[in-house]
């Protein structure tokens, strides 16, 4: 059935972009011609501009920030979409997350450096 719900779990930017290349690869095959909806175009378009980082490199960043560091998936998740390069920029991301907040600045330019070796 089409449109039929299966689940529902927060991804990352980069994850809907893979979502989206599967999704535009299958209807490519079923039927070329017609192509994607124009809602689908547009999250196509948006995860194409706003990926700052690979599938593979989101889906590793935030398993470590989740395990190592006890992040909360959704601040993790936040992470990797806004993939911040400073300390303040990291701070307001965390900001309401509970264990985040508790970080000193030392533990987040760590995390900083984490990433950051993460995607190289």
């Amino acid at each position: 059935m089409v449109g039929e719900k299966k689940g529902e779990r927060s991804v990352s930017i980069p994850e809907v972009k893979k979502i989206m290349e599967g999704v535009k690869e299958k209807i490519t095959l079923i039927n070329g011609e017609e192509g994607m909806t124009h809602f689908q175009e547009i999250t196509f378009d948006y995860v194409n501009n706003f990926a700052k980082m690979s599938h593979k490199d989101a889906t590793k960043i935030k398993e470590m920030l989740v395990d190592k560091y006890e992040i909360e998936e959704l601040y993790a998740i936040n992470i990797v979409n806004i993939d911040p390069k400073s300390i303040p920029e990291l701070r307001m991301i965390l900001e309401k997350s509970y264990v985040g907040k508790s970080f000193n600045d030392e533990k987040l330019q760590e995390i900083l450096y984490t990433i950051e070796e993460m995607k190289t």
